[in-house]
């Protein structure tokens, strides 16, 4: 017998949670704003179904309406966004160190967490920099493919050898820039040499005039997420860039929990 508000094969889902998570994932950075025809259709749902749900979710503060009445995602997810991020495991082992880096530094600081299941990382923590940079750099809560550029280098260096070189022949290394990495062993060559060294380095591989150094971060021997720090290429030439990466290494080793 199926209880209430559930589906045959279901397995315990809410049907009408499942809607309303359905419609709030609808949102993107390519599309933050959506008419009721257009959330309608991105999530196969007749629009009186999606009207009744969305007010629901405009009076507890998860969605709310411009002027011309198109949704948007409500200010509660970003309260509740800003709660899952201090109660991250990464948070609370790099947090301090990317306070330090920002201010030994003045450059962005990221903190990205991430997801083997996807292979994909998740921008958790930011510090922002004391002057504009050259690209804008990823916001808290986008998630991106593993793929090339400095913190997938080194969430993939703080794995051993034999784990690295099951997940490199999985991602799909599509090119960003001119500088991306889509060469399996040259990615490859690039993760032993960032293990050998404790960072990783990179230049344009993957924002346009950005570059960065990044450290593996660890809790309880797992590879959760890398730390980072990213500026404008033209002032991290080469031996900068090894000397940021020493840095961001040095300091994460700071503030290492005690055993």
């Amino acid at each position: 017998m199926t209880a209430a508000g559930e589906g045959p094969g279901s397995r315990g889902e809410v049907r009408s949670v499942a809607r309303a998570l359905d419609i709030l994932s609808a949102f993107s950075s390519a599309h933050p704003r959506l008419t009721l025809s257009e959330l309608a259709e991105a999530v196969g749902m007749p629009r009186p179904s999606v009207r009744r749900i969305a007010v629901t979710l405009i009076e507890r503060g998860f969605l709310r309406q411009d002027p011309t009445g198109a949704y948007l995602l409500g200010v509660r997810l970003l309260e509740l966004g800003s709660q899952v991020s201090e109660s991250s495991a990464i948070t609370h082992r790099a947090g301090a160190a990317a306070d330090d880096l920002a201010r030994m530094t003045g450059e962005t600081v990221l903190i990205a967490e991430v997801d083997w299941e996807s292979l994909s990382l998740l921008i958790i923590g930011k510090r922002e920099p004391l002057q504009p940079p050259a690209a804008e750099t990823s916001p808290i809560g986008r998630r991106f493919p593993l793929t090339s550029g400095c913190i997938a280098k080194a969430v993939l260096s703080g794995l051993p050898p034999e784990g690295a070189a099951t997940i490199v022949p999985r991602l799909r290394l599509t090119p960003r820039t001119a500088a991306t990495i889509v060469d399996p062993d040259q990615l490859t060559a690039e993760v032993a040499a960032s293990r050998a060294r404790g960072y990783a380095i990179q230049s344009g591989e993957f924002l346009v005039g950005m570059a960065g150094a990044a450290v593996p971060v660890h809790v309880s021997g797992r590879v959760v997420g890398a730390l980072a720090v990213l500026g404008a290429a033209r002032r991290y030439p080469s031996p900068k860039l090894h000397d940021t990466g020493r840095l961001v290494r040095s300091v994460l080793a700071q503030h290492r929990p005690a055993a």
